[in-house]
């Protein structure tokens, strides 16, 4: 036991130096590859007998680390920007109160030219108008702003040929901001903001040259200078001054033209922070190349998805433009108000979450917001967690296969998307997350339940990870609750039947309902805010998912028995599991199939208990919507069920009858 203590403290340690190492907040994808690759190495490699040697030389190492990492001259832009309204409302003039008039007429004039071609401009609300506003002092927020040690403002790393993009304008993603022209193509997304950056310095650029295509204002001898639809301008930078730039065409470039070391200067860094990850991993861990592989396979398959997907007009910037009229732009928009509030100093409004009530999916944007804590303004958390999608499969799968069918299982949920229909690709949960949808996360954890699940008993902490996991679960999904009670309601029948010791099944019990007690913040938020007993969301957000109920199936089975022909129920019914299961969709039948199949067999009662929980889960699809996004944790874990079940009979069987 010692020993095992002794090796999970050599891996927080070795984590924490690794944090101190890539730096937070991690907001670049320079940073989350490299702290998800360091994690995966710290996680599932192991580690070696070192502790008791060269004491002097990790000594010093970590020295050299701390030193290097604080006297490293940093060349950055600080960075704060606004969505500018076009038009005065609620008695509020933003550009009034914060700007000089002469730069504040500009502002206006251009901004109604603005307006005068598209009308719908005009919703954009003053900021700190209304209780979605996200003004943190004069500008937006930005959760980077929590590790600067400015007023306002977060640092972007000054590298060759910054876009519009590479500013990471999260404004953008304000709730406020759900505004598309249907009217136009590209309803999603065809509305361009008008963006205000404004810009600084430090003293280490003074004097170097700053190249931009687009619209500059900045003062020069008491005036402001006007430098607009400039293509390829050159200035030389005064550190004390700030930078203008409006940008309404997303056409924003700037080059920031220095010294070599400089201009490299970003470079250099990160070299520099592979050497030092490289000394630290290398001298403790014994890699497992095949889980790194797995890791940095997951960055491949993202790149890919970000290259080819002609929905993402932001690209490969850190932050994604999420589209209008999506239920991903709403969970991000919440987040951003709960942190601005938090940060602000208003708990109450932070911890209540924009709802009194919940309507929404409860949990996700208390995770989003938590997660900008360390990645910044962005979905940057969300993608390392899912980073660790291909290594816990292999690990699930591993379970009941042997480890070379694991792996090439493992290579066809990774780069061969051919039961992509039934969940088993990633592609799945890079395309729910990029979109900003909690989905991915959410099949992520509970994968990781079905992974604990099936691991054995005797580890006690499981049962607390297995309760919080559904928490979780449930908090961003509440319809999985459908699959979470049955299998833990199953669990505890287990266990009390398995275990010959009463003390403890009741520890295991009690530690697998006190992580699920989390779930009950949701009612008592609901009550605190609204006086009212809600337990999860409102009965509204029940009944609009409601799109069948059972007295449309009682009509629909007892018609031919009582002579009558309801033809709008019959197209309401078969419309409804057409989007679940279509007729010619044999692939769903078959893995539907087997999850009662499994009873016919002397198999495993944990087995039994799992494929009754996903029958029961299969069965709400009948009355709620069955798409993927809601259906597809679903459908993978029943296909984990075929892929055991084939294992253990199918193949068996089949190859009795070839050989015969």
């Amino acid at each position: 036991m010692t020993h095992i203590f002794n090796k999970q403290f050599v891996r927080i340690i070795t984590l924490f130096l690794v944090i101190l190492i890539i730096q937070p907040p991690f907001n670049s994808w320079e940073k989350v590859i490299l702290l998800s690759l360091s994690t995966t190495i710290i996680l599932f490699s192991e580690i070696k007998d070192f502790i008791n040697k060269n004491k002097v030389i990790y000594l010093s190492i970590f020295i050299i680390i701390f030193l290097s990492q604080y006297f490293f001259p940093k060349n950055y832009l600080i960075v704060n920007h606004i969505i500018l309204p076009t038009s005065i409302s609620n008695n509020h003039d933003y550009l009034k109160k914060n700007f000089p008039i002469e730069l504040q007429k500009k502002l206006k004039f251009e901004l109604k030219k603005l307006e005068n071609k598209e009308t719908l401009l005009k919703e954009i609300p003053q900021p700190e108008s209304n209780n979605r506003s996200t003004l943190f002092n004069i500008y937006a927020f930005q959760a980077e702003n929590l590790w600067s040690d400015l007023n306002e403002g977060k640092y972007i790393s000054i590298e060759k040929n910054i876009d519009f993009w590479k500013l990471r304008p999260s404004a953008l993603n304000d709730i406020n901001l759900n505004i598309g022209n249907p009217n136009k193509p590209s309803y999603k997304n065809n509305i361009i903001f008008p963006v205000l950056f404004k810009l600084n310095f430090t003293k280490i650029n003074n004097g170097s040259n700053l190249c931009f295509t687009g619209n500059l204002y900045y003062k020069k001898n008491n005036k402001f200078i006007y430098l607009e639809d400039s293509q390829n301008k050159c200035i030389s930078i005064d550190y004390k001054k700030n930078y203008y730039f409006l940008d309404y065409k997303r056409d924003l470039e700037l080059n920031i033209k220095n010294n070599f070391f400089l201009d490299q200067n970003y470079i250099l860094f990160y070299i520099l922070t592979l050497i030092l990850l490289s000394i630290i991993l290398l001298k403790i861990y014994r890699i497992d190349f095949f889980y790194l592989f797995l890791t940095f396979s997951f960055f491949i398959v993202l790149y890919l998805y970000l290259k080819f997907s002609p929905n993402l007009v932001s690209g490969f910037s850190e932050t994604f433009y999420f589209s209008r009229g999506n239920d991903g732009l709403v969970h991000y928009g919440f987040a951003r108000i709960i942190a601005n509030n938090f940060i602000l100093g208003n708990y109450d409004e932070a911890f209540k979450g924009v709802e009194n009530v919940f309507y929404f999916m409860p949990l996700t944007r208390y995770l989003n917001a938590f997660m900008f804590i360390f990645f910044g303004d962005s979905i940057l958390g969300s993608v390392f967690l899912i980073s660790f999608f291909p290594i816990l499969i292999f690990k699930l799968l591993n379970l009941f296969l042997i480890k070379k069918i694991s792996r090439y299982l493992i290579l066809i949920f990774l780069f061969f998307p051919i039961f992509e229909s039934l969940g088993f690709a990633m592609i799945n949960y890079i395309n729910f997350t990029v979109d900003g949808y909690g989905e991915g996360i959410c099949y992520f954890f509970l994968t990781l339940i079905a992974f604990l699940y099936f691991k054995a008993d005797d580890d006690k902490t499981k049962f607390f990870l297995i309760g919080f996991l559904s928490f979780l679960v449930v908090g961003i999904r509440p319809n999985y609750l459908g699959f979470i009670c049955p299998l833990l309601i199953g669990y505890v029948f287990y266990l009390v039947l398995r275990s010959h010791f009463i003390n403890d099944v009741l520890q295991k019990i009690i530690l697998l309902f006190l992580g699920i007690s989390f779930v009950l913040l949701i009612p008592l938020h609901n009550y605190i805010y609204s006086d009212e007993i809600v337990m999860l969301v409102k009965s509204q957000s029940f009944e609009n998912g409601l799109r069948i109920n059972i007295n449309d199936y009682i009509n629909f089975f007892l018609s031919p028995f009582l002579n009558t022909h309801d033809k709008e129920n019959y197209v309401k019914i078969s419309q409804h599991i057409s989007n679940y299961i279509k007729i010619y969709e044999f692939w769903f039948l078959i893995i539907l199939l087997n999850l009662f199949v499994v009873f016919l067999f002397k198999i495993n009662l944990k087995m039994k208990i799992f494929s009754f929980s996903l029958i029961l889960m299969h069965l709400t699809y009948l009355f709620f919507l069955g798409d993927p996004r809601y259906s597809m944790g679903t459908w993978m874990l029943s296909f984990v069920v075929f892929i055991f079940m084939f294992k253990e009979k199918y193949y068996f069987f089949f190859k009795k009858k070839i050989v015969n």
